[in-house]
């Protein structure tokens, strides 16, 4: 009997075995026919897991279709979690899935598919919220963010299927055609007057961090470094960035000062901050924790609204970028300090050129430069007709 109740309970039991496994758990109900439904919906579950089980191990050695829910999960077994953005690439899988349905096959999804799945997404509000804390509506996620969410994902997880697991499809989608437009390049840099001003308004932890972040050109869950990466006598240090690529670079004067401000706080994490408000974890003020990557960006945006400055906390790793190029002209030693696998990156992400740039640029040529000269009028050469 596979619905029972136990002597002395209250409530039925279902117990049954199905393909060798025993599921036994309470139906959470007193009333047998209430019960005899939870254990017919258990079975119905359990035989949708064994095929999906199935299907799954029949992918995965190519003898069977490929299905999004297998072809995410293996995805995300042997790469997204070892990426650096991992719980980025994790909601973009959550999204695409349920969007698609885990059941859709992959050679199934074709561009009018992605066409409707691409304009929901551009309709959707940063954060999902409808508006912000000034009742003021929430702006439409950024193109930038659309593409990379959703064209880039899906393209991500074809190509390595294509690549690692050798699936052929018989068409592929027209990944250009989708791919929202972008805004061309925007100056993304801190000047030196609002470099202070931030270095006034942070707290004490986060401005270190943000001041690191601005001295080294790291990104930002970089800048969460253990004194482990530190090497003093060395004077380098060494931390793992996207792509899993081990990015060595020295440490400069402003990076030593500011390190040095730090030693003694954490036996572990470079930049801490003490607790000033009590909560039922933290209860001890003045006792210091590591600054986290969430704590840092949201330290990082509040500043920014309240000194009215348009840049996020990547614009640092981009101010960094420019003032090098800015004041060296050496586009190498540029790529270096970033870790860039390629010099096309650093010219064309952050090769910056503001209006102050320009002005010098054309102050550099005036009109009475010896090196611009007047062309010299042609002599007319007389006609034999005429003559």
């Amino acid at each position: 009997m596979s619905v029972y109740k136990p002597p002395g309970a209250v409530n039925y039991v279902y117990d049954f075995e199905f393909n060798g496994t025993r599921f036994r758990k309470s139906a959470r109900t007193a009333s047998k026919r209430e019960a005899e439904v939870v254990e017919r919906k258990a079975r119905e579950r359990a035989k949708r897991d064994a095929e999906r089980q199935a299907l799954t191990q029949a992918a995965f050695k190519g003898e069977g279709p490929l299905t999004l829910g297998v072809a995410t999960a293996r995805w995300w077994q042997e790469k997204g979690q070892h990426n650096t953005n991992s719980e980025t690439d994790f909601h973009n899988l959550a999204r695409m899935v349920a969007w698609f349905g885990e059941d859709r096959r992959l050679d199934d999804i074709t561009d009018p598919d992605i066409t409707a799945w691409v304009a929901a997404r551009r309709g959707e509000r940063i954060k999902g919220r409808e508006t912000l804390k000034d009742k003021s509506p929430a702006p439409l996620v950024k193109p930038a963010t659309v593409n990379r969410s959703t064209v880039e994902a899906l393209r991500k997880l074809f190509t390595y299927a294509r690549k690692k697991w050798k699936i052929r499809y018989s068409s592929e989608p027209e990944w250009r055609e989708h791919r929202v437009p972008e805004p061309g390049e925007q100056v993304a840099e801190l000047t030196f007057v609002d470099q202070e001003r931030v270095r006034a308004h942070l707290t004490e932890g986060y401005r270190e961090a943000a001041m690191f972040a601005l001295a080294s050109g790291l990104r930002l869950n970089n800048c969460l470094l253990k004194w482990s990466e530190i090497d003093w006598e060395g004077g380098r240090l060494k931390v793992t960035q996207k792509g899993n690529r081990t990015h060595t670079m020295p440490l400069s004067r402003d990076m030593r000062a500011i390190l040095s401000t730090c030693i003694g706080h954490d036996e572990t994490w470079v930049f801490t901050f003490p607790l000033r408000r009590r909560s039922k974890q933290r209860r001890v003020l003045g006792e210091r924790f590591p600054v986290t990557y969430y704590g840092l960006q949201i330290a990082w945006r509040r500043a920014a609204e309240e000194l009215g400055i348009d840049l996020t906390f990547h614009g640092l790793r981009h101010t960094t970028g420019t003032r090098i190029l800015r004041q060296t002209g050496n586009i190498k030693a540029a790529q270096k300090v970033l870790g860039h696998a390629s010099a096309a990156t650093t010219s064309a992400y952050y090769a910056h050129a503001t209006e102050d740039d320009v002005r010098n640029a054309l102050d550099a040529t005036p009109l009475n430069s010896p090196r611009i000269e007047a062309p010299q009028p042609k002599k007319r050469r007389r006609s034999k007709e005429i003559e």
